[in-house]
């Protein structure tokens, strides 16, 4: 009779604990193992043992028959890895890796307190023999009968490579569920949905049954990162394993792949890999004492973390001892940080996921089904580390078991999720990625982790928004500004930065007719406040008693400018208002701030808006650091609108209909690199946006992308004529700024370093310009500078030539009441001696009837109102004084010349008399 008894039971104790069950289904099989090896197979393995086990300074034989030899440092096996060639040993973490946060240390002292006492760390068997003397490394001699067991030389050492099975778990997607192997049974804690650079537990150790020789059971912790068919760990923790160890001992092990275990990574230091640092510690010896029913329980504490200085994987022991690292070349995406963190325990046999039975009878933990006593095996005290150092209790938690039912469970407490609830969850989910990811032409893996897709242009998400049903792209603007923006381009100068380029875009292109979409996945929905809440900023709004109150009504049709301190919001800006303005440019230097809490987020940008400060249009553009929604700490490139102040519209990039992309190029929300260094290379962003006065659609130019897409003005209710403010420069936003209640938040903007420090050291926006109606990027302030005075000045082409004194006018002194553009003859003789007309010509002498390109015009007229606002004339009155021999005809509003004029004639034209 076949058994199949499986469950999970969770404790909570100040913390978060997993019971790994037993797996124990049917009954024991024999086991015929053949005998004879292949005389080519025996030469292969004696060469691997020769290679694998290295000159000994000293061997010490073990009183449970292990050998180990304590090796030269710098002859261990990691350097014969082609990436470690010339490696230099790092001999001890950059920074100190266990800092707790406040409430981890409390929850340890009270809930650990009780049980510690009668909780026990173990060691290893060997080091009752002897000890490695410095400057070398303990190292488990491996023998030949050990190789021979393995399928081939090659393959030992490593993983079974897995199949996947179909069906997925919630807060797994078919892109990365590391967890439905076939022939691997699983009963892990799991939290996903940051960036992790590090995972710890303390793992009770137990000698599990293993029935074959080829099967193993382990209690691990292990982070990943990566595509499920490549994806990228690090493992530590013990492992009962016949065919790598040649026994049934419970043993420490590390463990690592760059590929899901198909060609890389391996146990232990059985490949080069794993640099080894501690003489203390001996990966793969055997581990002693261990935990026996009704006895003393015995544990060891495992935490893996990434230096943030080097990004090499460190592996601590003991909460004190650190063994070694993995080095971050060995990587990709985990160079990067983890976006899985899983604790729990694992069992392989080929026997799993198979029919008919019989099933494996390896044992997983303990062997005994999980209680409500610690009789069972047990990982407790789990903790991450995000993008800051302290360590914490995971904010949101999964449970998987293969053949379990599933408890979801929490920090506070543990509590069901039924089947109706976990289904109608799964739906909501899967709809909003569906209607967030369309459907690809062709999908590129970044180095980084993100997947691009290319989207045809015509299915963008903008065109989901119900003012865009019917909208047609527009594929370059009506009229472009005169000129490149100085910030699109570098400038000699020394506050010119290089350019710095999305990750993404080394590992392919997407086609002409296609645009790049970041791929939301499921882990990035599961960190949102709410689907409702996914992508956007939080909602702004202003300190009622700091709001800064003009002195006079300066947006359209009476309202205040949306200038002044917002809720949660920490600013640093240069900003323009008191006119009207088509654009804004600037080259934004770029870092990577250190961000203090998941949901804080630091920027360099630039904002065009227009409306009051409770309720305003804003198109904004920059880089971005942000946890919460794109899982890491890593620089990004982003785009942003809302029409209410970030309240229920609008969106980061394109995880909502609005922005309407053009260019195949660039894709927002994406990682960038490299980024400025301290008193090292400078990197930049040239960001351009602007109106084209002809659609009232807001273009954008990003880096050296002219017309990467714009944001169509339908979307607007103020921004659909003009923006009145223009700012440049950086944004924190956190729940712990301008908040009397908290103490302030740690995030940085832009490099940390304030603005004295100057070039290389502090963060800079370069290159400034805005554009007002007449459509040429100037610097900020001319009018401010020049008009708002009590003169008259003369402006040529944008630059200040001279003025009048008001004190030689009496009516001018305060305003004009008229306005004239055109030309005009003056002649004393206004009739000649024989009473004809003078012959001087006035402008081009041609009549606009000899063709446009021959008479003369005046375009780009405009004018300033009291407010300072620069206005366009929607109507001219003609004032002619003799038609017969200079003629004006105003021409209709142009995208090239705006409002235009022509005036010219000549006296000497036979009907003018």
């Amino acid at each position: 009779m076949i058994i199949l008894q499986a469950s999970v039971y969770i404790i909570i104790q100040l913390g978060v604990g997993i019971l790994l069950g037993m797996i124990f289904m049917g009954v024991s099989y024999g086991v015929v193992e053949g005998n004879l090896v292949a005389g080519q197979k025996s030469l292969e393995v004696g060469r691997n043992v020769d290679a694998l086990n290295r000159h000994a300074v000293k061997t010490i034989q073990s009183e449970d028959g292990d050998i180990i030899d304590c090796i030269d440092i710098y002859k261990q096996p990691a350097f014969d890895h082609p990436a470690l060639k010339n490696h230099t040993i790092q001999m001890t973490p950059s920074y100190d890796p266990t800092t707790e946060t406040r409430a981890e240390t409390i929850a340890g002292k009270l809930g650990g307190r009780k049980r510690e006492s009668s909780r026990t760390v173990t060691s290893q068997l060997w080091q009752k023999s002897g000890s490695c003397p410095k400057g070398t490394i303990p190292v488990l001699r491996i023998q030949k009968k050990d190789l021979l067991k393995s399928n081939s030389a090659g393959e030992y050492g490593r993983k079974k490579q897995p199949g996947f099975t179909n069906e997925l778990t919630l807060g797994n997607d078919s892109e990365n569920s590391y967890l439905q192997q076939a022939n691997h049974s699983k009963a892990v804690l799991l939290t996903e949905g940051f960036n992790y650079l590090g995972g710890k537990g303390d793992i009770q150790v137990f000698n599990p049954y293993v029935e074959s020789d080829d099967e193993y059971s382990t209690s691990q912790v292990c982070l990943k990162h990566g595509p499920y068919y490549a994806y990228e760990s690090v493992e530590s923790g013990w492992a009962v394993n016949p065919s790598v160890y040649g026994d049934r001992k419970t043993r420490l092990f590390v463990y690592w792949t760059a590929d899901a275990s198909k060609t890389t990574g391996c146990f232990d230091l059985t490949c080069p890999g794993f640099i080894q640092t501690s003489s203390e510690i001996a990966l793969g010896a055997a581990i002693y004492p261990i935990s026996v029913p009704r006895g003393l329980p015995y544990q060891i504490t495992i935490y893996i973390y990434k230096d943030p200085y080097t990004n090499n994987w460190w592996v601590q022991y003991g909460g004190k001892i650190n063994i070694g690292y993995w080095p971050h070349k060995l990587f990709k995406m985990l160079s990067y940080g983890a976006e899985v963190v899983e604790w729990g325990g694992e069992v392989y046999s080929s026997k799993i996921g198979n029919s008919p039975p019989p099933h494996t009878a390896t044992a997983m933990g303990s062997g005994k089904f999980p209680g409500p006593i610690f009789g069972s095996g047990c990982v407790r005290r789990m903790r991450v580390q995000e993008n800051t150092a302290p360590l914490k209790f995971p904010e949101r938690v999964f449970t998987y078991a293969d053949e379990y039912e599933c408890l979801i469970v929490f920090s506070n407490g543990v509590y069901g999720m039924s089947k109706e609830r976990k289904a109608s969850m799964e739906m909501e989910i899967d709809r909003k990625l569906k209607l967030l990811n369309k459907p690809a032409v062709k999908s590129i893996q970044s180095e980084d982790g993100d997947i691009i897709d290319c989207v045809d242009i015509h299915k963008q998400p903008a065109l989901d928004h119900p003012a865009l049903k019917k909208h047609i792209i527009q594929m370059a603007p009506k009229y472009v500004p005169e000129g490149v923006s100085p910030a699109m381009k570098k400038e000699s100068s020394k506050t010119g930065g290089s350019e710095v380029k999305q990750i993404w875009q080394r590992s392919g292109s997407c086609p002409e007719g296609t645009i790049p979409i970041r791929r939301i996945q499921k882990k990035d929905l599961l960190r949102a406040a709410s689907l409702q809440h996914f992508g956007r900023k939080p909602p702004s709004r202003p300190l009622q008693e700091n709001t800064i109150k003009p002195d006079k009504s300066l947006g359209p049709n009476g309202t205040d400018v949306p200038v002044g301190p917002e809720t949660n919001r920490s600013k640093a800006v240069l900003l323009s208002y008191e006119y009207q303005f088509l654009g804004a440019s600037g080259a934004i230097n770029v870092w990577k701030p250190t961000v203090d809490l998941p949901d804080d987020y630091s920027s360099g940008q630039i904002w065009l808006k227009s409306g009051n400060l409770s309720n305003y249009d804003s198109v904004e553009s920059g880089w971005v650091v942000y946890p919460a929604l794109y899982g890491n700490d890593q620089p990004r490139s982003f785009i942003h609108w809302t029409s209410d102040a970030y309240h229920t519209t609008g969106c980061f990039d394109l995880t909502c209909a609005g922005f309407v992309q053009t260019n195949n190029k660039i894709s927002f929300g994406t990682a960038l690199d490299p980024v400025s260094v301290a008193s090292g290379p400078q990197y930049e962003i040239g960001v351009s946006i602007y109106m084209d006065p002809v659609t009232s659609n807001w273009w954008l130019d990003y880096g050296s992308e002219t017309k990467v897409g714009y944001w169509p003005g339908t979307l607007f209710e103020s921004l659909n004529f003009s923006a009145i403010v223009a700012e440049w420069g950086g944004e924190v936003y956190s729940s712990r700024v301008l908040n009397s209640q908290a103490n302030h938040t740690t995030t940085q903007m832009g490099s940390g370093a304030f603005p004295t420090s100057l070039y290389g050291i502090a963060s800079y926006v370069a290159r400034i310009r805005n554009m007002d109606f007449s459509l040429q990027w100037k610097y900020p302030g001319d009018k401010e500078t020049y008009l708002k005075g009590t003169n008259w000045w003369l402006l040529v082409q944008a630059e200040p030539v001279g003025y009048w004194t008001t004190t030689l006018f009496t009516s001018l002194s305060h305003r004009a009441e008229a306005l004239a553009w055109g030309g005009k003859v003056i002649n004393s003789a206004h009739m000649g001696a024989h009473g004809q007309h003078t012959q001087t010509d006035m402008g081009s002498g041609h009549f606009l009837t000899m063709g446009n390109l021959r008479a003369s015009f005046i375009r780009g007229i405009q004018f300033i109102d009291d407010k300072f606002f620069t206005r366009i004339l929607w109507f001219l009155v003609p004032n002619i004084t003799n038609k017969n021999c200079y003629d004006e005809n105003e021409g209709e509003v142009s995208a090239d010349w705006g409002w235009f004029l022509y005036c010219a004639g000549s006296g000497g034209w036979l009907d003018c008399k």
